[in-house]
């Protein structure tokens, strides 16, 4: 189906073929003729399928349809993230770009004051986090009275958050009648039990058929946890590989990765919660435009985050929760692209693997690379520095010594010497 088969205004639908859709996805098709007719709502489907179209469109809609003068908020969508709300915000002001409706993203980690202004300019529609939305409730008496529409975004993300308390008192908040979609990418008991809670007869719609992308080409490769960085940079440089996403289990497994690359003079920048969100913004930007081959990642960069036509993503480590396995790898393979994810899985590994493919309903192919077997003999690099922090490893090839004034062993020198040679 297209989109002007909708009963769309001619504004939304001149702005979508702007945007270069052509046929809406199953989760458009399913949505969108449902959430027009008015009534609540909770809506299912896997990562990367068009949601935020499917919700934004109906609302914008509604909005258009009101033709009202004020510039009272009138539309609130919450998200568990900052990425997320950046990323909603920018779909439907490329959706809205033919009207007047202005929409206004308000996150952590940045200055208030340009979102402050920007509200008060007018604003007809908030993209909001919970913990900023409530900033300014509290501090600058942003009023949510006239807010009929209402929309919970990765509604199983925000239970997994914490923020069950927030979307109560938001909705405590807003006009007494109201619509409320939830949009989640599971559908775990949970989920249902607050769509109940919160939702007046809402309408169920599920289409998330598996429990991860079909259109993402899935594997393990077999290697010793110490090798992880040594084989990823080995594969990025015999496939040159332009652009890697990478999942890190913590912040400290990002930066210590970050630096194993940046030895192997492979340019990549790091992505998790202690970076400023200004920080995060232009390592986004770099990595989307070409200017570093690999981002590593946190879980935080698991939803929320669209990287037009990302051909792969590598998990380093496992996530500590299977359900993040399936938005890792739905950051590739989307808006009907195929991708690929590879996760490097050692010993320890397994009993997570077991419980993703018990997730997912898949038993992913296993690979071990010649030179990468278990068990094999480490190299001497890894042998000279058991023990060492990785500040220390980090010093020693670079050429540094360890301490002030103390220089390094032969075995460090012979062990750098080696490693810098085999690179040129």
């Amino acid at each position: 189906m297209k989109f002007d088969a909708l009963n769309l205004n001619p504004l939304l639908v001149d702005a979508i073929e702007q945007c270069g859709y052509q046929q809406l996805t199953e989760v458009q098709s399913a949505v969108i003729p449902v959430a027009l007719t008015g009534g609540d709502l909770m809506a299912c489907a896997e990562t990367g399928t068009g949601k935020t179209a499917a919700f934004a469109l109906p609302l914008l809609q509604r909005l258009i349809n009101e033709a009202s003068e004020s510039t009272q908020l009138r539309g609130l969508i919450l998200t568990p993230t900052r990425e997320l709300a950046i990323q909603v915000a920018e779909n439907i002001n490329r959706y809205a770009q033919f009207t007047t409706l202005k929409t206004v993203a308000v996150y952590g980690g940045a200055n208030m004051n340009p979102q402050r202004k920007a509200i008060n300019a007018g604003v007809d529609i908030l993209v909001a986090t919970p913990g900023r939305l409530f900033d300014f409730i509290g501090q600058h008496g942003l009023d949510l009275s006239g807010v009929n529409n209402l929309v919970i975004d990765e509604a199983d993300r925000m239970l997994d958050m914490g923020f069950v308390r927030d979307i109560e008192r938001v909705k405590s908040l807003v006009a007494r009648t109201h619509l409320t979609h939830f949009f989640s990418a599971t559908y775990s008991d949970e989920v249902k039990l607050l769509a109940e809670k919160m939702l007046l007869s809402p309408k169920w719609i599920n289409v998330a058929k598996t429990r991860s992308a079909a259109s993402v080409e899935q594997e393990v490769y077999l290697v010793d946890k110490r090798r992880k960085a040594e084989l990823l940079s080995e594969l990025i440089g015999r496939n040159n590989w332009q652009q890697v996403l990478v999942f890190a289990s913590t912040k400290e497994s990002a930066e210590h990765l970050k630096a194993e690359l940046t030895l192997d003079g492979i340019k990549c920048g790091v992505f998790h919660g202690d970076k400023t969100q200004g920080t995060r913004n232009r390592t986004l930007e770099e990595f989307k435009s070409g200017k570093i081959r690999v981002m590593v990642a946190t879980d935080v960069a698991a939803r929320g985050i669209d990287i037009q036509a990302l051909p792969l993503v590598i998990n380093l480590e496992l996530p500590y929760a299977a359900e993040d396995y399936i938005h890792r790898v739905g950051r590739t393979g989307r808006a009907g692209l195929t991708g690929r994810a590879i996760s490097f899985v050692c010993p320890s590994d397994k009993k997570m693997l077991e419980e993703i493919e018990t997730l997912i309903e898949v038993a992913l192919p296993q690979t071990v690379l010649p030179g990468y077997e278990l068990g094999a003999p480490l190299p001497a690099r890894y042998r000279d520095s058991q023990g060492e922090t990785t500040k220390k490893k980090f010093e020693r090839r670079k050429g540094k010594p360890s301490h002030k004034g103390k220089a390094k062993s032969p075995a460090a020198k012979s062990s750098y010497a080696s490693r810098r040679s085999n690179k040129k």
